[in-house]
Formats: C-alpha cells, sequence, structure tokens
C-alpha cells in the first residue's frame, strides 16, 4: 500500500474509532529524518521521549541516543546488559537492586533467549505520526496509544479477517511491545498485534487508563481495508462512540 493511502485510510479509522492520538509509523533508515533526536548520554525511557511523536513530532534514536540500555538493546543497537537477568528478576544484594517483574534470573534469561531481539537494521530507529509519512519511508509497525474503548475497537478490527486470535498480549518492557514483539510478528504468515504498556516502570509516561496496540504494517493494511465493512459502522459502535463519558450500567 503506498503512503497516501496508508495515511488518508488510517485517518479515516482513526475517526470512526474516535482515537485520540494520531497513529505512530516506526522503522529503521539509514537516512537520518527531520525531527527531535534526543542528546547523546542524556538518560530516561524511551517511552517518555515518545511522549514528543504523540504531540505530532517525528521523534529519532540511533546507538548514542537511546536513554536506558534496555531501550538500546530493544531498537537493536546494543546487547543487553550482562546483569540484565538479575535486574529483571531478584537483583544481586548488596549491589543491585532488583525489579522482581520474574521470580528468578533463570526464568528472564529463557525469556529472552525466546524473545530475542534483532539487531538494527539501519542506522536510525523512527517514530513518526503516520501523517508525516515521506513517500520513500516505509512503516514497520504502526502504534496507537487508547483507552479501553479505543482498544475495543483496534482489536475488534484486528481479529475482523481472521479465524484464529489476531492479538497477544505478552510479558515485556514497554519498549518491547512497542517494537520487538510487533517486528516478530511481522515475520509470521499471520501477522497478530501486540497488546503493550503493562510494564509497570514505563507506565508513568501514560495516563492511567492507557495501553498501547502495536501492529505490524500487514496487518495493519489489513484492518484500514477492513474497516468501513466492519462493526465500526454499526448502530451498536455508535452507541459505544457517543455514550456518556462516565459509561456504566443504569
Amino acid at each position: 500500500m503506498e503512503n497516501a493511502e496508508l495515511i488518508a485510510r488510517t485517518g479515516r479509522l482513526r475517526e470512526m474509532i474516535g482515537l485520540r492520538h494520531e497513529p505512530l509509523a516506526f522503522f529503521h533508515s539509514d537516512a537520518e529524518p527531520e525531527g527531535y533526536h534526543p542528546p547523546a548520554g542524556e538518560r530516561g525511557c524511551l517511552v517518555g521521549v515518545l511522549g514528543r511523536a504523540r504531540q505530532g513530532e517525528v521523534v529519532y534514536f540511533d546507538a548514542g541516543t537511546v536513554g536506558c540500555a534496555g531501550g538500546g538493546y530493544y531498537l537493536g543497537f546494543c546487547e543487553p546488559r550482562p546483569e540484565i537477568a538479575e535486574f529483571v528478576s531478584t537483583g544481586i544484594p548488596g549491589q543491585l537492586p532488583g525489579e522482581r517483574y520474574k521470580k528468578t534470573p533463570e526464568l528472564v534469561r529463557a525469556h529472552l533467549q525466546r524473545h530475542a531481539a534483532p539487531p538494527a537494521p539501519a542506522r536510525y530507529a523512527v517514530f513518526a505520526p503516520i501523517s508525516r509519512l515521506k513517500p520513500e519511508q516505509r512503516a514497520a509497525v504502526v502504534i496507537c496509544f487508547g483507552g479501553a474503548d479505543e482498544l475495543a475497537g483496534l482489536v475488534g478490527l484486528a481479529g475482523y479477517a481472521r479465524a484464529e486470535e489476531a492479538v497477544i498480549a505478552p510479558f515485556g518492557s514497554g519498549c518491547s511491545t512497542l517494537v520487538t514483539y510487533p517486528l516478530a510478528e511481522g515475520q509470521r504468515d499471520l501477522p497478530r498485534a501486540v497488546l503493550g504498556m503493562f510494564d509497570p516502570s514505563a507506565r508513568p509516561h501514560l495516563a492511567p487508563e492507557e495501553l498501547s496496540f502495536a501492529a505490524p504494517v500487514a496487518l495493519w493494511e489489513e484492518m484500514i481495508s477492513n474497516a468501513e465493512e466492519s462493526f465500526l459502522s454499526t448502530p451498536t459502535w455508535t452507541r459505544l462512540r457517543t455514550r456518556p463519558e462516565e459509561g456504566g450500567s443504569s
């Protein structure tokens, strides 16, 4: 699908679902884009920097400008830190506090072996609002942020033309659910979307009700092609879109 059509159909889907934030395109590129490039050596969570992209800026990283080791690994710019298994689990007494997201370091190592981040295929990792894609740029993943009703629309549409489940909600860091898992899903014959941002370390950068939905571009193109004929054009969805914000039953 050409970018002009991708942009137009994504805009229409945003209207139909009521997405508050424009979806982001993620891709790697050897050509340096115009946009915000974090200063080298600045520490901080990748998800926090993406707040700029959600406000309409192009944001891009390279190996020297990702603010944490985890983000650098999941964007494909470096190997995981040597003590990552202990850091995510129990910690090292007297040396390193543990996040306690996994019971043992062995579980973390097994997880990393099964879900290794591939090396970046190009110099820059780029997050751009869909409408700012240039003709020569090709999205690999489309990322949305939203609350429960927005996610209901996205998850429902992802599975609209599938007999199989079309969405997964795996364990992982916030950045892995935006990039690493969706890139891996893009290699499958039937790629699935990734529901993410369950990571307590990254969640402070989102509103309390927000999660992420990241789709390999092949699945996203399927979704935007099916949107008009789907449940999104029915009275059921219209009622959901127009209900009072407090919702609930009377």
